[in-house]
């Protein structure tokens, strides 16, 4: 570490995956993601429970953007690697309009997104830094806290899903994926690895460019399904009482 700068924007590779630190934020998050909206329900009013969603809706938003503007005071931006086009944080851009009110008709989609998306990123994620850099704490303030938005919005409000929705879910991420690309193409980036990567990566366990992109939808697909079987549990057991 450098003696002349301060830890939050010094980098360093002190992240281990499933060591100390990654084991504590995912605890972290597990307690958060029970606890809060069962306190929420307990102790607060529609109108407290209603801006703690806010609150969590507007943190995810300012470090999307703060996380850009220190690159840029860093003078580390790189307009191929550090744009906020990956599908976390564009959702943590958007959160705080689409959802200022939680809507059940956006509900769907950042719950499929997030909840077969972001859980990824935060059970494998990709980061090198290690607390207190501000990568690490952004990487955890808006994955994490996606996570823990959407499971309050979903118990808090109560809202519903059916299996229209998931198909609709993924097939608007198609539209998501073949916007990125061609941006990809226009300024030269491989934004969501959707461009054949110059080199190796653990993607290529899933086949050569482009035949791993397909793997990824189709397990996408499945984790879908997979985070909608509660839903389709709860359905069902309505139906039979």
């Amino acid at each position: 570490m450098s003696n002349n700068i301060s830890p939050f924007f010094d980098f360093n590779t002190d992240f281990i995956l499933y060591g100390v630190q990654h084991n504590t934020v995912i605890i972290l998050i597990i307690c958060l993601s029970i606890g809060l909206p069962i306190v929420t329900k307990r102790y607060f009013n529609p109108n407290q429970q209603l801006l703690i969603s806010r609150i969590m809706a507007i943190c995810i938003f300012v470090w999307v953007i703060l996380y850009v503007f220190i690159l840029f005071y860093l003078g580390k931006f790189n307009y191929k690697t550090d744009l906020p086009l990956d599908i976390c944080n564009i959702i943590g851009l958007l959160v705080p309009f689409l959802m200022w009110n939680p809507n059940s008709r956006i509900f769907p989609y950042l719950y499929f997104y997030i909840m077969a998306g972001t859980t990824q990123a935060v059970f494998t994620p990709h980061l090198f830094d290690g607390f207190p850099n501000f990568i690490f704490i952004k990487y955890w303030v808006v994955h994490g806290g996606l996570i823990i938005y959407i499971l309050y919005v979903a118990i808090i409000w109560k809202f519903q899903l059916n299996l229209m929705d998931l198909w609709r879910s993924f097939l608007f991420i198609q539209i998501y994926v073949l916007l990125v690309y061609l941006i990809n193409i226009l300024i030269g980036a491989n934004y969501v690895y959707l461009v054949k990567p110059p080199t190796y990566s653990i993607l290529d366990y899933f086949g050569p460019w482009p035949v791993y992109i397909f793997v990824c939808e189709v397990i996408l697909l499945f984790l879908c399904f997979m985070v909608y079987l509660p839903y389709m549990k709860s359905q069902e057991e309505k139906k039979i009482s």
